[in-house]
């Protein structure tokens, strides 16, 4: 059996400190668990023997048809550095990907082994979940002791039917009697074969730090852990299974990792030797296959599966796995037979919008990911005008708080293709701690619930700040110490599902707050356009009528609308030609439901709005 890797190099990972390295327990774990139930091995057992029998009349060299597989990540976390970034799991696809297709310009694309192939099996995040809603295909679930004692356990906290996903739990360290006390544990998986007597834990689970290539992933491994398991999962054993076996035509199919392309190998590899020959008895006597990525080896090391291992997988997943890959499922998950994304529908919201934080219904949503009690939460003390806005207490989280911490909250999915010219603007009230403080804000935008995101605008610290530096006290503003922020959205006329998500990049600063982030078509993305025409209406909020004021500087075709808070048209109050000068209409609110209305003014190609509460 194997040996133990004992690692001598720092972890640059959520533990960082050298011990004993245990890059995969699924040998272990399926021991135990056949001990627990034998029909496991039984079911092992017929599912070698149809591998074989599908070996036997498939030829490797020859091109068969790609599955694609729809995955989904269950972040368990403590707002630590677990809880990875969508851009760390959709990282981790990159690899997997990269290494089950042998992509050209990728280091299993560059591979120079004559044994090294395609496995045509492509991952895919699901864009739809089990209940039919759109997902960016990551389950985030907060739970202390699940994500610091990684077990099967875990897995209870977050499941999608393993019939129809691929379950990969994140965790921030994996615990089993199996391995070493304190020794690090990279991961598990389970085979294929077991899936139907164990469904609810049928899957991989693996350290954060494993969790593709940037982030807080260990840059030894280069993503190759998840790979690794995911071979697993798809019916592959480690080619050191049981030592110095299965290395002749007779017997290469029936033992060991029963893979006649592999050479046995007598205990697993560690860091990447340049060659490395344990096993002698093989006919012919051929060196290991060190950068198998069923091995040991470093991750920068690894950069293929062969055509044997392709074959194993493909048989095993067409006995156990075909519903996941079926057109049926994957059309179910959002994904088109051929692998691309289905068009999602596009959103009953519509721009025009506004997110003021003080309606019944909450257009927003709060992810933040390190901070769980001073992140981003709702203040319904103060705001730019109204009395409620979005907040986060950077001060309470002290002068020594962790750098570079994401906490995020994002907008509802807006379907803006009706504006010509579409804009975002918020208004924004920051201090400094300190005068070396240097928070920002990044703003991402989306079209498909956050799965891929665009990093369109950092807003640094002089962009955000409204007042000195407030070093003794939390900064709370006052109604001058506001400004308003824009970001042209033209790049992203076409999205029907758009998401704009703040995300404050801390770097010890004092508190900060936005308020009325709105979307839709302004002459001027920085200045308050209402006054370009001297709009507003009084009273407001109405209980009654409400006089609307503005000023035509030309005669013009003047349209008047009210639209709902989620963009739907209420009611046309006007759409004459009135001459240049001031006006003032009247509207009555007692036809209207209560809650907040936009009214917009259109004229010469150009378009006002201003929001209107009814009580």
């Amino acid at each position: 059996m194997k040996r133990i890797l004992i690692a001598a190099f720092l972890l640059f990972s959520i533990n960082s400190f050298a011990q004993t390295v245990v890059p995969c327990i699924t040998d272990e774990l399926y021991v135990k668990s056949i001990q627990e139930n034998p029909l496991l091995k039984v079911e092992e057992e017929r599912g070698n023997e149809l591998a074989r029998q599908y070996a036997s009349q498939l030829s490797l060299s020859k091109k068969g048809t790609v599955i694609y597989i729809p995955v989904v990540f269950h972040v368990i976390h403590k707002y630590g550095f677990e809880n990875i970034s969508q851009a760390q799991v959709n990282d981790a696809l990159r690899v997997m990907n990269e290494d089950f297709r042998k992509m050209a310009g990728t280091k299993g694309g560059a591979s120079t082994d004559s044994r090294s192939v395609d496995a045509e099996i492509e991952f895919r995040l699901a864009q739809v979940d089990p209940n039919g809603n759109p997902t960016d295909g990551v389950n985030r679930i907060f739970n202390t002791s699940g994500t610091d004692n990684g077990t099967d356990a875990t897995k209870a906290l977050s499941y999608w039917d393993s019939n129809k996903y691929f379950n990969v739990w994140v965790v921030n360290v994996i615990n089993s009697s199996s391995a070493p006390s304190g020794s690090i544990i990279l991961g598990y998986a389970q085979f294929p074969t077991s899936r139907q007597q164990r469904p609810s834990t049928d899957g991989i689970i693996v350290r954060a730090d494993q969790v593709g290539n940037i982030g807080v992933a260990q840059t030894s491994q280069a993503g190759r852990t998840v790979t690794h398991e995911a071979g697993h999962w798809c019916g592959l054993y480690h080619p050191f299974q049981g030592g110095c076996v299965g290395g002749t035509s007779s017997n290469c199919a029936s033992q060991g990792d029963q893979v006649c392309d592999t050479p046995p190998v007598a205990s697993s590899t560690s860091g990447c030797p340049n060659s490395q020959n344990s096993c002698t008895n093989d006919v012919p006597d051929l060196p290991d296959n060190i950068k198998n990525f069923m091995d040991y080896a470093d991750g920068t090391c690894m950069d293929m599966y062969t055509a044997g291992q392709s074959v194993r997988m493909k048989s095993l997943m067409q006995t156990y796995r075909s519903n996941i890959y079926s057109t049926n499922n994957l059309s179910a998950a959002g994904l088109n037979a051929d692998g691309t994304y289905k068009t999602l529908t596009a959103s009953t919201i519509k721009a025009p919008f506004l997110i003021d934080f003080n309606g019944n219904t909450p257009y927003w949503i709060i992810e933040n990911f390190m901070n769980a009690t001073n992140g981003w939460k709702v203040n319904y003390q103060l705001g730019s005008n109204d009395g409620t806005c979005m907040f986060i207490n950077s001060y309470a989280n002290g002068a020594n708080s962790i750098l570079n911490t994401r906490d995020a909250f994002h907008t509802s999915n807006i379907d803006i293709t009706s504006l010509a010219k579409p804009t975002l603007k918020f208004k924004i009230a920051h201090a400094r701690r300190v005068s070396a403080a240097t928070d920002q804000i990044n703003l991402f935008v989306s079209d498909n619930f956050g799965r891929t995101e665009i990093l369109a605008k950092t807003f640094t610290v002089t962009d955000i700040e409204t007042a000195d530096v407030q070093g003794t006290a939390a900064f709370t503003p006052t109604a001058s110490q506001w400004k308003t922020l824009s970001l042209d959205l033209s790049p992203y006329k076409t999205y029907t599902n758009f998401r704009a998500r703040f995300e404050l990049q801390s770097r010890r600063g004092n508190n900060t707050y936005i308020d009325d982030i709105q979307i839709g078509e302004f002459v001027n993305g920085v200045d308050d356009i209402k006054n370009k025409i001297n709009l507003s209406i009084n009273p407001n909020p109405s209980n009654g009528f409400s006089v609307l004021s503005f000023t035509n500087t030309t005669k013009s075709n003047t349209l008047i609308n009210i639209f709902d808070v989620s963009g739907k048209f209420v009611k046309n109050i006007t759409d004459n030609e009135l001459p240049a000068g001031e006006h003032q209409i009247e509207i009555n609110s007692t036809e209207l439901d209560k809650g907040m209305y936009f009214v917009k003014v259109t004229q010469n190609g150009n378009s006002y709005t201003i929001k209107w509460l009814v009580n």
